[in-house]
C-alpha cells in the first residue's frame, strides 16, 4: 500500500514540473520582439500580445461597413434569361421570360421560379437565388 502510494506521488510530481515547464513556454512564445519586458508580478497565464503591425491591419477594415465575405454585386444572372414582362394578377401572376410564360413554381432553363412581384422575378437554381428585374 505504501509503495503504491508513494508511486502516485511521484507520478504527480512529473506532471507538475511538465505543467510547470510548458507553462512557462506558453506564456513567452519564442520569435516575438515586439512584446513588453516582463515585469515583477505583472504576467497572467491571459496576457494576450498582438504586434503594432497587426493591430493596424485589424483596424484597416472597419471603414467597409459590410460584410466582407459577401460579395458586392450579389448573384450573376444568366445571359439567356431576359425579363420581358409581368402579367400581374394578385392570385396568380405570371412572367414572361424571353418567349415563355411562366407562373409561380414554374420552371424555366432548369430554373424555378420562387416568386412574382409587380417590378420583379425571383429565380432560383437550386443553390443561389437572383431576381430578373424590369
Amino acid at each position: 500500500m505504501q509503495d503504491k502510494k508513494f508511486l502516485t506521488l511521484i507520478v504527480l510530481a512529473i506532471f507538475a514540473v511538465i505543467s510547470l515547464i510548458y507553462g512557462s513556454i506558453a506564456v513567452y512564445p519564442k520569435g516575438r520582439k515586439d512584446r513588453p519586458a516582463p515585469q515583477a508580478g505583472s504576467l497572467t497565464p491571459h496576457t494576450v500580445y498582438i504586434s503594432a503591425e497587426r493591430r493596424a491591419k485589424r483596424s484597416e477594415f472597419k471603414s467597409w461597413k459590410r460584410n466582407p465575405f459577401v460579395p458586392v454585386g450579389g448573384a450573376p444572372i444568366p445571359a439567356n434569361l431576359i425579363l420581358s414582362g409581368i402579367i400581374w394578377n394578385k392570385e396568380n401572376p405570371k412572367a414572361v421570360i424571353g418567349d415563355a410564360i411562366v407562373a409561380k413554381g414554374g420552371k424555366i432553363s432548369g430554373n424555378t421560379v420562387l416568386d412574382i412581384q409587380q417590378d420583379r422575378v425571383i429565380l432560383t437554381d437550386g443553390t443561389k437565388d437572383f431576381e430578373l428585374k424590369l
